[in-house]
């Protein structure tokens, strides 16, 4: 599946959809040095997109839309934001 996607739109997102999104398992990089990787969306939490950190009161363990199964293993936990189309 591939997001559809227009000039003026954002990428709409899909259990299924291929994507590459930011992630290190290295606590020391920042997270804005963390490197693309692919990965495959694997469930959609719908709704908890509108939810802030704020609104949690902290800014760790904060729900997100997608699961994304990264093709290095890992299991990944996103916003439409953090995701671009693979």
């Amino acid at each position: 599946m591939t997001p559809h996607t227009d000039s003026r739109s954002k990428p709409e997102f899909s259990v299924g959809t291929r994507v590459k999104t930011r992630h290190s398992v290295d606590p020391e990089l920042p997270e804005k040095e963390w490197p693309l990787e692919t990965g495959v969306i694997v469930d959609e939490f719908g709704g908890v997109q509108d939810i802030t950190d704020e609104s949690y009161g902290r800014n760790w363990a904060v729900s997100r839309r997608w699961a994304i199964a990264l093709d290095g293993g890992p299991l990944v936990f996103r916003n439409d934001p953090d995701l671009e189309p693979e």
